[in-house]
């Protein structure tokens, strides 16, 4: 993804860019990022209106809310939310941002029975119906629901049916949130 530096002399902006810079955020240009994801997640067009989007990293672009205020105290860890991963050759929403923003897709989400919420907790592949992918485009990067509610990022491995007539979704869901089910599932239920 091709990410420019936001023209820092844009009065709307440029206070802003300042403050950012101080916290070593830059501010891109949200066109393509904006581009990218609702093609992929066929979000509303004015979701993400209230958002800059500033490179915090090589790899993570993150999405903080208007206004700004970095004089907070206490002081701030961070300003904004990891958002996008970009080091990748198609880039992904993060987990934190599918747990915010995943209940608004309308496509490439996949609403998941409790046994398959419990495989996506524990960092497990699992199956899906042709009903679950009926918002689904193809092989690629879908939010991973519960209820509505966005767990995380998984990734649809084919659109073609496996030997046991299911497709599979790989759990994206990071190593450090990863529930324990060695002895209890993440609805408190024995296993």
């Amino acid at each position: 993804m091709n990410l420019t530096a936001v023209d820092s002399a844009d009065p709307d902006l440029a206070d802003t860019a300042k403050k950012l810079n101080e916290q070593g955020l830059t501010i891109v240009d949200r066109t393509a990022i904006v581009r990218h994801i609702c093609q992929r997640f066929r979000f509303s067009d004015d979701l993400f209106d209230g958002l800059i989007f500033a490179r915090a990293t090589k790899a993570i672009i993150r999405a903080i809310s208007r206004p700004i205020d970095v004089t907070a105290s206490p002081a701030l860890d961070r300003i904004g939310i990891d958002f996008l991963r970009i080091d990748m050759a198609n880039p992904r929403m993060t987990t934190s941002a599918a747990m915010t923003w995943a209940r608004y897709a309308q496509q490439n989400a996949v609403d998941t029975t409790a046994q398959q919420c419990e495989a996506f907790l524990g960092r497990k592949r699992f199956c899906v119906n042709d009903t679950q992918l009926d918002t689904c485009t193809g092989r690629g990067f879908v939010f991973i629901r519960h209820y509505g509610h966005g767990l995380g990022v998984g990734f649809l491995e084919s659109t073609r049916r496996s030997d046991d007539n299911f497709r599979r979704v790989r759990s994206m869901y990071p190593r450090a949130y990863a529930a324990d089910l060695e002895n209890t599932s993440p609805f408190g239920n024995p296993l």
